[in-house]
């Protein structure tokens, strides 16, 4: 029996580009799995509102030819572009969702612990699929609401050692609650992100976005951080080179690909394959480290895949709704 919502057609009749979204999905995941071993040489020269600042202009630098061949492309992208819409949209977008992961999620894993973020991240999916019915009108479908809760349990298989090593007392309380809030600002720019994605292009988001959050890291680099973002003379080479690794593959190309499988599914779709991130961690843990891989990871990790095909490739094709128009 096929679960409703999704298709009863085999896989040798499905649209190749649903395999496509599936292969694109899991390409980000790796490239954002493979990103922190660059966060921990940049930050062992670097603050977090400057690392923060430093990256994401750096993949606006990356962004700046793509844009301009694909304005001389096409003038205009379907959809009304009101100035005081867009305006709101982009400072939403910079200060409640690009800000908190770049910077509040690193500031509260300094005062809470690596174990804990990982816990608190598997929130994030949930506040995905919630925030798509609520700010989108997405169906809330029994099929992905197993899928959701089979892919949870299946990541919390993968992250036996951080659950068993998470501590959430009264001396951890306010890095946890910033952790939290990063969670709460990814789950936000991805799914605020669908409906301007209507009127502007993937570069066209991503660039003005973090145009707003450079401005937002700027200052509170300047006021706040011991190191000021300006004091680059300090900056190893390592370190720049870091940065230009995260600004062009996580903040770049991953984001980019991201926000085009985004316009293409539901945001309910596309949630749960964040938890792929812990299983590739683990595989490259694996590779690089020589860590032994449990069975129990394994099998994890295999629910969590068959969930993210589920929804991407399996499952019906998503129908606009009326907030999804406007």
């Amino acid at each position: 029996m096929v679960p409703s919502g999704v298709t009863g057609m085999s896989a040798r009749t499905l649209p190749i580009s649903r395999w496509i979204d599936f292969g694109v999905l899991v390409f980000v995941n790796l490239l954002w799995a493979a990103q922190y071993p660059a966060y921990q040489t940049a930050t062992d020269s670097m603050d977090v509102a400057s690392l923060a600042l430093w990256t994401l202009t750096a993949s606006i630098v990356i962004f700046l030819p793509f844009l301009y061949l694909e304005h001389k492309k096409r003038q205009k992208i379907p959809g009304t572009r009101k100035l005081g819409r867009s305006l709101l949209d982009f400072l939403l977008l910079g200060l409640l969702g690009v800000v908190p992961p770049s910077v509040v999620l690193a500031w509260g894993i300094a005062r809470s612990t690596a174990s804990n973020a990982s816990i608190l991240a598997l929130t994030i999916p949930v506040l995905m699929t919630c925030m798509a019915v609520v700010l989108l009108g997405e169906r809330f479908t029994r099929i992905r609401v197993i899928v959701l809760v089979v892919s949870l349990l299946g990541t919390m298989l993968m992250s036996v050692e951080d659950l068993r090593h998470g501590s959430f007392g009264r001396e951890l309380l306010i890095g946890n609650i910033a952790i939290f809030l990063s969670g709460l600002g990814s789950a936000f720019l991805n799914t605020y992100s669908k409906n301007v994605l209507t009127r502007f292009s993937e570069l066209e988001l991503l660039t003005y976005s973090y145009v707003v959050a450079i401005v937002a890291c700027g200052i509170f680099s300047a006021v706040a951080e011991p190191h000021p973002f300006y004091h680059v003379v300090g900056y190893p080479l390592k370190a720049w080179v870091s940065v230009f690794v995260l600004g062009g593959l996580s903040w770049g190309l991953a984001m980019v690909l991201w926000m085009w499988v985004l316009g293409r599914l539901d945001v309910g779709q596309v949630s749960v394959s964040i938890y792929l991130l812990p299983f590739f961690g683990l595989g490259l843990s694996m590779i690089t480290l020589h860590q032994k891989v449990s069975l129990t990871q394994l099998i994890g990790g295999v629910l969590v895949l068959i969930g993210t095909v589920v929804l991407t490739v399996y499952e019906k094709p998503p129908e606009k709704t009326e907030l999804q128009k406007v």
